[in-house]
């Protein structure tokens, strides 16, 4: 029988339409991705205790609640003692950032005087003061974008007050839709995609609890050093150096600049200050936080996740930075299976 008579083939096209068909529908709603992403963070961030209180007796729905209920009163408590610190810093930045972009501005209009007068030669001269200006346009930029990320951080709050809901009928409703999944894999590849779906989901399920615990704790010690050392805005940017966390490498420097420049504005001893703390901190986080919560979870080469990080930066911007590593991780495992499988 001739190949385009045998049903296998036309199933393989009829599997392969509807792939096509799902992959362009998920194109067309990629706007609606967010909340189903936080969705399974909070998944992977709680589904584990809710297992271990079903094993305890626990009802999964009572659980589920129970945990809410838990986590709603915590995240009220930090809400209420933090919001207020955060805003009152957020409006003195504001009635400081005036003070602070006349400093900067006398600081590039003395240097600008120094190579004015120096003997340089005219074009070196010329090309200094192109980079000091570009230099004036990049910091312009980066405010703006920090302000663009607020307003969109704003205008996703119903998509951060859908998640939970989502989480709470995908935990409850998880071993089914385990089983269900499981239902439509072929036997004959059965075993072949269980193990590589627990492979990606332990990649996942360490990238986001691991790389949370490691951001909540980098937090809590850059902004108890930084109020320490006597800087303003410590909450604040205690905050932003823990969130940088979650960009390996490059996240501990995006962390530190703002702490650093706003320390600079104020005198160099107190910068001092800010580097030495930020230096221990993460040396902490090198060498006893990090290898006891993550390990090698990655089971990346660092040169990897650097070339990973630059081009997730380069093609998505902070985006890309974020989710470089888990898919570059999950990528390398789909790899080396077909790989596998090849040879």
């Amino acid at each position: 029988m001739p190949w385009w008579n045998e049903k296998q083939t036309y199933r393989i096209l009829f599997i392969t339409f509807l792939l096509g068909l799902a992959a362009y529908f998920l194109y067309l709603i990629r706007g609606l991705f967010l909340p189903f992403i936080l969705a399974i963070v909070l998944v992977y961030l709680l589904n584990p205790i809710v297992d271990r209180m079903e094993r305890r007796g626990t009802s999964r729905v009572a659980a589920i609640l129970i945990l809410y209920l838990g986590v709603v009163i915590i995240v009220t408590s930090v809400l209420m003692y933090g919001i207020p610190r955060m805003i009152n810093q957020l409006e003195s930045l504001g009635q400081a950032i005036p003070a602070y972009t006349d400093q900067v501005e006398g600081m590039v209009q003395s240097i600008q005087q120094r190579f004015a007068d120096s003997a340089l030669p005219p074009g070196l001269q010329q090309i200094l003061n192109e980079r000091i200006r570009w230099g004036e346009a990049k910091l312009m930029e980066i405010a703006r974008k920090a302000a663009d990320l607020l307003l969109a951080l704003v205008g996703n709050l119903i998509n951060f007050a859908l998640a939970p809901v989502l989480a709470f009928y995908i935990m409850k409703d998880l071993q089914p839709i385990k089983k269900r999944g499981a239902s439509l894999v072929p036997p004959r590849c059965y075993n072949d995609v269980c193990r590589l779906a627990k492979e990606i989901d332990h990649v996942i399920a360490c990238f986001v609890r691991g790389h949370l615990t490691v951001v909540v704790i980098v937090g809590i010690l850059s902004g108890a050093a930084f109020a320490l050392v006597g800087l303003e805005f410590a909450a604040m940017l205690g905050v932003i150096a823990g969130l940088a966390e979650l960009i390996p490498y490059f996240g501990p420097l995006i962390g530190a600049v703002p702490a650093v420049a706003l320390a600079l504005l104020e005198s160099k001893w107190l910068a001092l200050k800010v580097i030495v703390a930020v230096f221990i901190i993460q040396q902490l986080e090198g060498s006893i936080i990090s290898p006891r919560i993550l390990g090698n979870s990655m089971g990346l080469h660092p040169l990897t996740i650097i070339v990973a990080l630059l081009a997730g930066g380069h093609l998505f911007g902070i985006a890309g930075m974020l989710l470089a590593v888990p898919l570059v991780a999950v990528a390398r495992i789909g790899i080396g299976f077909v790989w596998e499988k090849l040879n």
